[in-house]
């Protein structure tokens, strides 16, 4: 914003996670039974200072500002402090007035409304390297995670506020799979979930497993599958890979923070 408006200074933000609880009542009982949490959308506050010369200019300079944001698109963002997180988010009604009378300059905020509730890692899983990470993402110096595997048992770190649950929440979970055997079987053992593709392949053909829906050489074929499906953890998981006398099974998927 601030290359496309040099009059305009970003004077820093924050963002604000809104939590849903549930909860049902029982007309006999005391209390009311928690039933779950979800994530509202988030809404991120962003400052900024409008230079200008006087009152023409600032109105010109304000078109420029309000024309940035009016075209209804999601606006992909993220800030000096937080380069490796990002947002997807739309502004919403906000005021540029002048700092007071017969100053040239305008104070403004912007509240920008993220309806996914989530900030997401700039760098996908299988391409993260240690330039892609930054404070306040949970890794540990002494942790270095590695994203695709050809063991039969290995483990997944999912650096992530919450788990990656593409059937119930619909993250984003990417397997890109190569394996030569009869079958090929992936379970988490840390939660039970699993997934499984029966038919033989050999390890130049491609399966990708994309949330819930499975494709074949860049077709669709869910119907070679169990249906079933990955879900990790926050942390580590420890998966198992079975039926393939070989295999390299690779994790793409994108970070989630709440904050």
């Amino acid at each position: 914003m601030t290359e496309r408006l040099p009059n305009v200074e970003y004077m820093g933000g924050d963002s604000t996670p809104t939590f849903n609880n549930s909860y049902q009542d029982d007309a006999t009982r005391d209390g009311s039974r928690f039933t779950g949490t979800t994530f509202g959308k988030l809404v991120f506050t962003a400052n900024f200072l409008l230079h200008s010369r006087d009152y023409y200019d600032q109105k010109l300079l304000r078109h420029e500002v309000y024309q940035l944001f009016g075209d209804r698109e999601l606006c992909r963002f993220r800030t000096d402090v937080d380069l490796q997180k990002i947002m997807y988010g739309r502004p919403t009604t906000f005021e540029i007035k002048f700092i007071a009378d017969g100053y040239d300059d305008s104070l403004f905020s912007i509240q920008f409304e993220i309806p996914s509730g989530y900030k997401y890692s700039l760098t996908r899983s299988d391409q993260i390297s240690s330039d892609d990470i930054s404070f306040g993402m949970n890794f540990k110096l002494s942790e270095r995670p590695t994203y695709t595997h050809s063991e039969n048992k290995f483990r997944i770190y999912n650096p992530s506020d919450i788990a990656i649950d593409p059937y119930y929440q619909r993250h984003d979970l990417l397997l890109r799979i190569n394996f030569e055997g009869d079958f090929y079987k992936i379970e988490n053992k840390t939660n039970a979930t699993s997934y499984q593709f029966n038919r033989a392949l050999t390890m130049n053909e491609n399966v990708m497993l994309n949330g819930l829906k499975t494709s074949l050489n860049g077709l669709p074929d869910s119907k070679d599958s169990d249906f079933g499906y990955l879900k990790l953890e926050k942390g580590w998981n420890d998966i198992v890979v079975t039926g393939a006398t070989s295999h390299r099974t690779i994790f793409s998927f994108p970070f989630v923070y709440i904050d």
